[in-house]
């Protein structure tokens, strides 16, 4: 787990930054999403903003996806550039945003505030619903013997060795 003391930092900085590299175990990606095999290195810039921070973040990294048309297990880049605001959890029991603060991370504590679930949840966002190897994946050519690495041939290997 990446966590920052937020308070602490910004007592004497208007600005902090860092460059950070998450292991596959630190990111804790659910299997049914994808897997990770690689570190993800995360550059981050928080700057102090009235009632809460701002997070510039660059990921670069691959997760391993399966494609849902043919089952072809194939990497995704997950390198993407996100501009943030975090804020304490609101205290009222309803509130509402405009659509200009659609891009707000809560977080509960700001002495403990974890970075590294910032980063999680900004890959599962870039990971799309229903995965393709490639825009023009035609699954039903898969009939014919391929070289393809699938979760079928996984199988297969599994069982007759």
């Amino acid at each position: 787990m990446l966590i920052l003391n937020l308070k602490e930092i910004f007592k004497t900085k208007s600005r902090f930054t860092g460059y950070y590299t998450l292991s596959p175990k630190e990111i804790e990606l659910s299997p049914d999403l994808g897997e990770i095999k690689q570190p993800v290195k995360v550059y981050v810039e928080i700057t102090k903003e009235k009632g809460g921070y701002r997070v510039h973040m660059e990921i670069e990294g691959e997760v391993i996806l399966e494609c849902s048309r043919c089952l072809t297990l194939y990497h995704k880049d997950i390198g993407k550039t996100e501009n943030i605001r975090i804020e304490p959890y609101p205290t009222k029991d309803v509130m509402y945003l405009k659509p200009s603060e659609l891009d707000v991370s809560f977080y509960e504590d700001e002495s403990a505030f974890d970075l590294g679930n910032l980063v999680r949840e900004q890959i599962i966002l870039s990971i799309p619903t229903k995965p393709l190897c490639s825009p023009d994946c035609m699954a039903a050519e898969l009939g014919k013997e391929s070289e393809r690495i699938t979760l079928g041939s996984v199988l297969k290997r599994k069982e007759s060795g």
